[in-house]
């Protein structure tokens, strides 16, 4: 009986500490021009934050000579776009999709646990509008699809897991 009740700490231990989960996030979103002073152009920033709003990595910035108006981003990321997408101001809202393999900016597969997915846009000199798309990483596949945004659209989420491990690298 000892043993087994040992055993059975043992897994709830793994499970709820430190299990990094590999997987695959993918992430669209639509942008909506808001009729600011460079409409429709416009420079966006899509990053992941852990459940404290942590900067976790990068993985698309779209302005080349702009990055300065993407406040958020610079601030959670310090111009962190390593491994990101990147490209020019964009010059009309359309689609936007990333995929996230659940690695940080060192390359360590990320623990399990609740994440967002944040986009950042601006059209002027200014900060633009955020929204963050949140989810639980873990061992079951998620899909979620957000409501629609007065700025942001078509959001979907979807989380697979490959198999579970202990460890981070």
């Amino acid at each position: 009986m000892k043993s087994i009740l040992c055993l059975i700490f043992i897994s709830f231990a793994l499970v709820s500490f430190g299990q990094s989960t590999p997987g695959t996030v993918s992430f669209t979103v639509t942008t909506v021009d808001n009729n600011k002073k460079f409409s429709p152009d416009h420079v966006i920033a899509i990053w992941v934050e852990d459940g404290a709003g942590n900067y976790v990595k990068t993985l698309k910035v779209q302005a080349a000579r702009r990055k300065q108006y993407l406040f958020t981003w610079n601030s959670k990321s310090k111009g962190n776009a390593v491994d990101a997408i990147t490209g020019p101001t964009i010059s009309d809202h359309k689609t936007q999709t990333v995929t996230w393999n659940c690695k940080d900016t060192t390359g360590t597969i990320v623990k399990d646990g609740d994440y967002q997915i944040v986009t950042e846009f601006t059209s002027e000199h200014k900060q633009g509008p955020l929204q963050k798309v949140s989810f639980t990483k873990g061992t079951k596949a998620i899909k979620l699809t957000p409501e629609k945004q007065p700025l942001f659209t078509d959001m979907t989420l979807e989380f697979v897991p490959e198999k579970a491990t202990g460890k981070t690298k």
